[in-house]
């Protein structure tokens, strides 16, 4: 079983565990790497609202047109590989609230600590997207034009 800050690597995925259920059998890894890039120019709303669920966001991203190119957050979470996704803003905030675990597993394997602004998968409204600070934990949302740090995040 798992435990939070572990290192997880099953061959096709691997991240560091921030969340388990079952025992520590399941659970939720957050990718070694990040990109710092913005999460749309396009205002329009996507119905990307869920506060809990960054892979049902995902998905209404992934069923509008051209959306590799007009949310790059998501599309790097996706060029990661099946079941990758950009976290929801319950999620990400979950993710800050086990940094230190996560960035001491982190360190160890020589990737870059959590740290700054972060995007959430959760749109506020057709302008603005929520984001979670990884060295403050405040959360509030911001213009979808900003370029924050993004991490993806899969079930295991």
């Amino acid at each position: 079983p798992y435990k939070v800050g572990d290192y997880y690597n099953d061959g096709t995925k691997e991240g560091i565990v921030f969340a388990i259920s079952n025992g520590g059998y399941s659970g939720k890894i957050v990718s070694l790497e990040e990109k710092y890039c913005m999460w749309s120019e396009k205002d329009v709303k996507t119905g990307a609202t869920s506060e809990i669920d960054g892979m049902y966001n995902m998905q209404k991203i992934r069923s509008l047109q051209n959306w590799q190119n007009d949310y790059p957050a998501f599309a790097w979470c996706a060029s990661l590989g099946d079941g990758w996704y950009l976290p929801a803003r319950d999620e990400l905030y979950a993710i800050y609230a086990e940094r230190t675990a996560i960035n001491k597993a982190l360190k160890a394997k020589g990737k870059p600590e959590l740290g700054g602004f972060h995007w959430s998968s959760t749109q506020d409204n057709e302008f603005r997207a929520w984001r979670v600070r990884m060295n403050g934990g405040d959360t509030n949302y911001d213009s979808k034009y900003f370029d924050y740090y993004v991490r993806a995040v899969s079930a295991f």
